[in-house]
């Protein structure tokens, strides 16, 4: 009885795992559209290596220079791209990992595209949305929340550090969190929503 529970409960993590790579391949398929959409190359650097770390697409922009003794440099673009059916999107770091400002600029190598999914439950299709953030914006973020959440929201609470930081939608389309807590906002650094600004994608 034992052997079957623990084989049911590893088949339905199994299965959760593959929804999880199977909507997170879609995401990055859907923003390498989008890119090319927008007359630019895009590849998939997880095709040669699994999972590669910090970066999901390669994103390049063709400057021709018409001085063929300056030669010929196109502008190179690395892109993690974060995709979720939820409104709270994780973003790769723990809470300690957030809270540590040059890390983070270690570790984001370039702009982030959040994806996000909603189902119609009548059509049973999904919809998307696509917030674009440069790579300073993301750090920015990143830390400004995450040092609020733990060092003023929970400043006399006992959190698990380990835990995984995120963003709401809400502050992707530049809303302030409010708490009711403390009746205060975190600061959010993104006062416009970055939905569909692809050119933050070509912003440091």
């Amino acid at each position: 009885m034992e052997t079957k529970s623990n084989e049911k409960n590893y088949n339905e993590r199994s299965e959760k795992q593959s929804e999880k790579a199977r909507l997170g391949a879609i995401g990055e398929n859907l923003v390498a559209v989008n890119l090319m959409e927008q007359g630019w190359d895009a590849f998939n650097a997880n095709c040669s290596i699994i999972n590669y770390k910090s970066i999901d697409l390669i994103c390049i922009k063709n400057n021709a220079i018409e001085s063929y003794e300056k030669g010929w440099k196109p502008s190179i673009s690395l892109i993690q791209v974060k995709t979720s059916f939820e409104n709270n999107i994780p973003v790769g770091f723990s809470l300690k990992e957030a809270c540590n400002k040059n890390y983070l600029w270690r570790m984001v190598k370039g702009p982030y595209v959040f994806v996000n999914v909603s189902k119609d439950k009548i059509t049973n299709k999904n919809t998307y949305r696509y917030f674009i953030l440069s790579r300073s914006m993301v750090v920015e973020l990143i830390y400004i929340a995450h040092d609020y959440y733990v060092n003023v929201f929970h400043k006399n609470e006992k959190l698990k550090m380990t835990a995984p930081a995120g963003f709401n939608i809400s502050w992707l389309e530049g809303k302030p969190e409010f708490s009711p807590k403390n009746k205060t906002h975190f600061g959010n650094p993104i006062t416009k929503s970055c939905e569909n600004e692809w050119k933050n994608i070509w912003e440091e």
